[in-house]
C-alpha cells in the first residue's frame, strides 16, 4: 500500500513538469530544424505542400483541412490535386521543365518551377522565409485560367501526410 501511495505521489509531482512550455530558444531551434529539412527537401526535389489556406475566386482567404489537395515534387515529376492548386479539379501529373531554388542573403528561399502536363501548365512561384517551413505559393497558368494563391507548410516527402490518389492525368 505504501508503494502504491509513493507511486501516486511521484506521478502527481511529475505531471506539471510534462506540461512545461518550450523556451524561445527551443522554439527557434525547432523552427530552424524544420527550415533546414525543408530546404534539403526542396533541393532534392522530394517535398509536399498541403495548403492551410487559399484565396478563393472572390479574393477571400479560406482555410483548408483536406489533405486531398496538395502540390508535390518527386524528382522531375510534379503532382497537383485540387482546383485551387492547379486551376482544374483533376489529379494532375506534370514535369518540372525548369526548377530553380534560390536562397538570398537573409536566408529566404524562392523556388520557381515551370510545370507542363497534359491538363496542367503554368509557373509556380514559392516563397519561404528563413527559419520556418511555411510557404506562400502563386500559380500562374499558361494561356487561359486564373492565378491561384495558397499557403502552407512544405515538408519532406517521407514525412508528409497527404492523400495521393491513383491514376493522375
Amino acid at each position: 500500500m505504501k508503494k502504491l501511495a509513493l507511486i501516486a505521489a511521484l506521478t502527481l509531482c511529475a505531471l506539471p513538469l510534462l506540461g512545461q512550455k518550450l523556451s524561445k530558444e527551443e522554439k527557434a531551434a525547432q523552427a530552424q530544424a524544420r527550415y533546414d529539412a525543408t530546404l534539403a527537401a526542396l533541393n532534392a526535389k522530394a517535398w509536399v505542400l498541403v495548403p492551410d489556406e487559399y484565396t478563393n475566386a472572390d479574393g477571400e482567404t479560406e482555410s483548408n483541412d483536406n489533405n486531398n489537395y496538395f502540390l508535390s515534387s518527386e524528382g522531375d515529376n510534379v503532382f497537383g490535386c485540387g482546383r485551387f492548386i492547379t486551376d482544374n479539379g483533376e489529379n494532375n501529373i506534370g514535369e518540372a521543365t525548369t526548377y530553380e531554388v534560390n536562397v538570398d542573403k537573409k536566408g529566404n528561399v524562392k523556388l520557381t518551377m515551370n510545370v507542363t502536363g497534359r491538363m496542367w501548365k503554368g509557373i509556380y512561384k514559392i516563397t519561404m522565409r528563413k527559419g520556418d517551413n511555411q510557404a506562400d505559393v502563386i500559380f500562374t497558368p499558361s494561356g487561359k485560367g486564373t492565378t491561384r494563391r495558397f499557403r502552407g507548410p512544405i515538408v519532406p516527402l517521407a514525412e508528409a501526410n497527404y492523400n495521393k490518389r491513383a491514376n493522375p492525368i
